[in-house]
């Protein structure tokens, strides 16, 4: 069964790096639940076929994936975990990122009814560019930049 998940996940890649997006929302169950955290546009919870397809539209609208390796899949009943790396270039800014990910899955009945995805967000989201949220976090009334760290100015 395991084996057979793994390979399943693995078609699923394949046809995600075609571009058929059609044929990876088909084998999503219809309660499926995507948590992607991070600051980047497409970033947060998503449930069900229909908002995974805007999730997906977001993406290719955001962000030309320049390479993504899917390096490992390992399966351990129901549950199955990819590994890999990506690099991609946000079309709004122009700037690059490379991190590696891994997605964690959970199977039922031959659909996948979830989905969590781990990547070095910082690195994603901060080449969307500084948000207002950034800098109103580390900025004052007056636009000055607060110390990172707000303890004693010594550390014992």
């Amino acid at each position: 069964m395991s084996g057979d998940n793994k390979q399943f996940v693995r078609r699923l890649y394949d046809a995600f790096l075609s571009g058929d997006i059609d044929t990876v929302l088909q084998h999503l169950a219809d309660d499926f639940e995507w948590d992607a955290p991070g600051g980047a546009p497409y970033n947060g919870v998503r449930h069900g076929r229909e908002q995974m397809r805007e999730f997906f539209d977001q993406l290719r609208r955001a962000v030309r994936v320049d390479q993504m390796d899917v390096d490992d899949v390992i399966a351990d009943g129901d549950k199955v975990v990819a590994i890999g790396r990506q690099r991609g270039t946000v079309h709004e800014t122009g700037r690059h990122f490379e991190t590696p990910w891994a997605h964690i899955f959970t199977l039922r009945g031959g659909k996948i009814v979830s989905g969590l995805a781990l990547a070095d967000t910082h690195a994603i989201a901060s080449c969307f560019g500084e948000s207002a949220r950034e800098r109103r976090a580390l900025t004052g009334s007056l636009d000055v930049t607060h110390k990172a760290y707000s303890g004693p100015d010594t550390l014992e």
